[in-house]
């Protein structure tokens, strides 16, 4: 009677919460592969990892970056890296030193460059990478976050200081 109904009901949302949420990891992955086919087509090359800087400071000290790393659009927690940095003079400085040191070690160490490379700070620090890149004879794409009037992240720039338009699905 009652309890048998109760345990049908019990099973059918069991089996109803089960098809939601492979749903919804099916929904994230395709959004995934979307983004990065996008991000392929912008750049004209397949781009499976990614490379990610950020420095931060407080009031000129404890001057630091740090690097997050996605493989495939998934992030790479292992590669994540936080670099110490010297005195602190710029951000422009701060993204130099950073950039260096880690290029640097990836062609001594003769390991794989990233896809892309993105910097978080304008197009003061894309001309940081640039420099970088420049400097050390790196195949490089380089890319910065364009932030809104929220400090939000709202678009991409590519090398020249343009935005680049992306569709929205």
């Amino acid at each position: 009677g009652n309890k048998v109904k109760l345990v049908e009901m019990a099973l059918r949302n069991a089996k109803n919460a089960h098809e939601q949420k492979f749903t919804l990891v099916e929904r994230k992955d395709q959004q995934k592969r979307i983004a990065m086919a996008q991000l392929s087509q912008i750049f004209d090359k397949e781009i499976h990892r990614i490379e990610i800087f950020d420095n931060s400071h407080l009031a000129g000290t404890f001057n630091v970056s740090g690097m997050v790393v996605f493989l495939d659009g998934e992030p790479h927690k292992q590669g994540y890296r936080l670099y110490r940095l010297g005195e602190y003079k710029s951000d422009m400085d701060s993204m130099r030193e950073v950039l260096y040191r880690r290029y640097f070690r990836l062609l001594k160490e003769g390991s794989n460059l990233p896809d892309l490379l993105v910097v978080d700070g304008g197009y003061q620090q894309v001309e940081a990478a640039k420099e970088i890149k420049t400097m050390l004879d790196l195949d490089l794409t380089i890319c910065g976050l364009v932030k809104d009037e929220h400090h939000n992240t709202s678009n991409l720039m590519n090398d020249q200081g343009e935005i680049i338009p992306i569709e929205k699905e």
